[in-house]
């Protein structure tokens, strides 16, 4: 396993220098006695690491994995670009569940996160998030966003934003008994979710708003 995670980090990681390894044992492959197919083989191989290697890794750590905390110590905003917006860079320490401290690095552009999104959601600095890792290889490390406290408030909001909706639909229709009735739902699937938990306050409020609804 923990070949495997340094081989993961590595493509992940070093995905233009990847392109170039690959290609260069498709062609050494070619000389030595396999057909031409094999370079076609290993480039296609070498683009689809360039853009889901970071996937790939992210799927390993979260499957095979142990948790850990870790902790961004800085971000520093690069002059390179991906997507039309500024890679920025990263630098880690990771809490093994041991309690040994390893530091590592990531960017925006090769950060592996899980679950897999298409957007990239970060930690703040100073912030401790869960991380999951192969004993060995602690360097190399997934963002368990769902696990760590910042991506629940992220799911939080997410979830508020339905009840919002459906307030905003009541409140300028108050007399309109099926936006009564979804405004209930939604605060009551609110409550339920235990997504949710952390949210005291609004859970709170929320049961105080059905029972003033009903007669």
């Amino acid at each position: 396993m923990q070949v495997l995670s340094a081989l993961l980090y590595f493509l992940a990681q070093h995905a233009v220098i990847a392109i170039l390894v690959i290609n260069l044992i498709g062609f050494l492959l070619v000389i030595w006695r396999f057909k031409i197919r094999v370079m076609v083989i290993t480039f296609i191989l070498s683009m689809l690491n360039f853009f889901a290697g970071n996937i790939l890794n992210a799927w390993f750590l979260a499957k095979f994995g142990t948790n850990g905390t870790a902790i961004i110590t800085s971000a520093e905003q690069t002059s390179s670009m991906m997507n039309e917006h500024y890679i920025w860079e990263y630098d880690v320490v990771i809490k093994t569940a041991s309690g040994k401290a390893v530091e590592s690095q990531f960017t925006t552009s090769n950060v592996s996160i899980y679950p897999i999104r298409n957007n990239i959601e970060i930690p703040s600095p100073n912030q401790t998030f869960v991380v999951r890792y192969i004993p060995g290889y602690e360097k190399n490390m997934v963002i368990m966003s769902d696990e760590s406290e910042y991506g629940k408030r992220r799911i939080n909001h997410d979830n508020l934003k339905v009840v919002e909706k459906e307030k905003t639909k009541y409140e300028f229709s108050p007399e309109t008994e099926e936006f009564r009735k979804s405004y209930i739902a939604a605060m009551q699937q609110y409550i339920n979710n235990t997504e949710n938990s952390m949210d005291s306050v609004n859970i709170n409020k929320f049961k105080a708003i059905i029972r003033n609804f009903r007669p």
